[in-house]
């Protein structure tokens, strides 16, 4: 299954909201993937496991649920998950790409691949539209988090 859709960053109608920079943006992105705690409350343990010069390998437990991450960062452009399938997740991928069709205009676009089919018996479909749904939440709320760490000037 597939499934992306688009978060703005920069409302350039609004002028009660500071802009951010792609640079703060970007800084936002790896700071989810090197600190997911603060971005996903239900995580118990988050650990680098190595660093690397394209990014980091981490290891993320939320209960019994223990998950794998490669982690790719194409600076200020992009980060890739690349999460490791086990006996509880089947793994899947993630891209976080920025956007800026034109200047300051800042979007994110998020990019979710699984091995679940696209075609899915009636059950599946539910879930699997409750799983977009919870996505696209869950990434309003990294957007919102970086927008909050970059006016407490923690980004740059």
């Amino acid at each position: 299954m597939k499934f992306e859709h688009l978060v703005q960053i920069n409302d350039l109608l609004s002028p009660t909201a500071p802009p951010l920079t792609r640079n703060q943006v970007w800084q936002g992105l790896v700071y989810r993937a090197e600190s997911p705690k603060e971005f996903v409350e239900h995580i118990d343990e988050a650990y680098i496991l190595h660093r690397h010069e394209q990014g980091i390998h981490r290891r993320v437990i939320m209960g019994k649920l223990e998950v794998i991450d490669h982690i790719y960062y194409e600076y200020e452009s992009a980060v890739h998950y690349d999460t490791q399938p086990s006996d509880l997740h089947l793994g899947g991928k993630l891209w976080m790409k920025i956007e800026e069709p034109q200047e300051m205009a800042l979007f994110v676009r998020f990019i979710y691949e699984t091995p679940h089919p696209e075609d899915a018996d009636p059950e599946l479909d539910k879930y699997l539209s409750y799983l977009k749904s919870a996505w696209q939440e869950a990434d309003i709320d990294t957007i919102r988090l970086i927008k909050q760490l970059a006016q407490e000037g923690r980004l740059g």
